[in-house]
């Protein structure tokens, strides 16, 4: 009985993680300034999403979407010549051009407004 009970209580735990989103605080340090913003990657339990960087707007942007529905399609293909990989790349809402995804706060090695590569992330909202 006891163990059923912790097999259900895992699961419980482990399940409400699965669809979670987390919101990142970056804090970029320069010789000139301390730069911090928030940033969001993953969806909820209802939803899903794609974060990309507009440079236009210097804004992080986000394609939402039901998990019922399926998922936006790429609207254009690149290939990056220095890795050799295809990057897609999607319309995000309010921005003129396509942009490729940002996966991950581990994927985000440079800060888009400073250029610094000693980017401090802080896990700071869970969505769920």
């Amino acid at each position: 009985m006891l163990m059923r009970l912790m097999v259900t209580i895992f699961f419980l735990i482990v399940s409400s993680h699965v669809f979670a989103g987390t919101g990142y605080e970056v804090t970029v340090e320069t010789d000139e300034e301390t730069k911090s913003y928030m940033v969001v990657f993953g969806g909820g339990r209802l939803f899903e999403q794609h974060t990309g960087f507009d440079p236009e707007t210097r804004k992080f942007v986000y394609l939402r979407w039901l998990r019922a529905e399926e998922p936006p399609k790429p609207v254009a293909k690149i290939w990056n010549h220095d890795t050799g990989e295809i990057i897609q790349l999607f319309k995000f809402p309010n921005t003129k051009n396509p942009l490729p995804i940002i996966p991950s706060i581990k994927a985000m090695k440079v800060c888009p407004f400073t250029g610094s590569k000693e980017l401090k992330a802080i896990p700071r909202l869970a969505i769920d």
